[in-house]
């Protein structure tokens, strides 16, 4: 694994530490409003999925985390429907 790619698929990662806390939801709802910052939400945790399809390299080795970062990046950017649908049953 090169060090660029070990590189990207770390800032894959404090994507997905920053973005999967809700704290990071916060910030962003909070600071930008619903639209933009939900907006934002989205297309920060899609910049993740990017960086961790771009540091994927055929490596056999490293298969797993390249995976997992992707994986979980697009698992986190339907977490503004959810936390919407939610809002709406319960309230």
């Amino acid at each position: 694994m090169s060090f660029i790619s070990k590189c990207l698929l770390l800032l894959s990662f404090f994507i997905i530490v920053f973005n999967g806390s809700p704290v990071g939801y916060i910030l962003f709802h909070e600071r930008l409003g619903s639209f933009f910052g939900d907006g934002l939400f989205v297309v920060t945790s899609l910049l993740g999925v990017l960086f961790a399809s771009i540091a994927e390299d055929g490596n056999t080795n490293g298969k797993f985390y390249y995976k997992v970062c992707m994986y979980s990046n697009l698992i986190i950017c339907f977490y503004p429907i959810y936390w919407q649908i939610m809002s709406t049953q319960l309230f």
